[in-house]
């Protein structure tokens, strides 16, 4: 994978905040980072349940095998404040958003350790229905994106997206994501996503939007 150029930002008090590509050594540190910001997540919530440490076992290891994959065949890129990450966000190149059978599995072995089969169950039809919508046409597919706690309400997700549609801008290609919050679909919006539809997963609203190339053309 090529290494991404790093930029900076500022944020966090005028503490500088530098994007750039992780390394695999990185994805472990990812990982966790991503377990920590995403486990309010209505639909985490709803799949892996409520129970505090079940959750975050559960989350944690669906979460690392989907990483792995995502370095593998796109980008994760990091948000760090003096050597410390605090953000991520991943980028599937086009052709490779749905895994292949080998992935799938490995991702499923691994929760099926901690999590008896009713979970299981509704990762299947989380992946499946997401599948459905996922779009014919050559696009990268943006996720899992997250910020520490402590750190939101800081710029540090609107940097990391930056970085992701100055990449995309700079290829002239589409981009689709997910969102269960509405907020956080707000946000999208005023970075040229828009929403292609609306659809429950497991009674959990999902916003499916995408982003075009005009975007970047004004």
């Amino acid at each position: 994978m090529t290494q991404q150029p790093t930029s900076s930002n500022r944020a966090l008090d005028d503490r500088p905040v530098a994007i750039r590509a992780l390394t695999s050594d990185e994805l472990s540190a990812a990982t966790a980072l991503l377990t920590r910001g995403m486990l309010s997540n209505p639909l985490h919530l709803k799949v892996f349940g409520v129970d505090p440490v079940h959750l975050k076992r559960r989350l944690s290891r669906f979460l690392g095998p989907l990483m792995t994959y995502v370095h593998s065949n796109g980008v994760v890129i990091g948000a760090f404040v003096q050597g410390q990450m605090i953000g991520v966000l991943g980028m599937i190149k086009p052709g490779y958003c749905r895994p292949r059978l080998g992935d799938r599995l490995s991702i499923a072995g691994s929760i099926l350790t901690s999590a008896p089969p009713t979970v299981l169950l509704r990762i299947y039809i989380w992946l499946a229905i997401w599948a459905r919508n996922d779009p014919d046409e050559p696009h990268w597919h943006i996720g899992p994106l997250a910020v520490l706690p402590e750190n939101r309400q800081s710029g540090v997700g609107r940097h990391l997206m930056q970085f992701c549609c100055q990449k995309l801008d700079s290829l002239e290609a589409t981009a689709w994501l997910e969102t269960d919050l509405a907020i956080n679909a707000e946000f999208y919006r005023s970075l040229g996503f828009v929403m292609v539809r609306k659809e429950p997963v497991l009674g959990v609203p999902i916003w499916f939007m995408s982003r075009s190339p005009e975007w970047a053309q004004g």
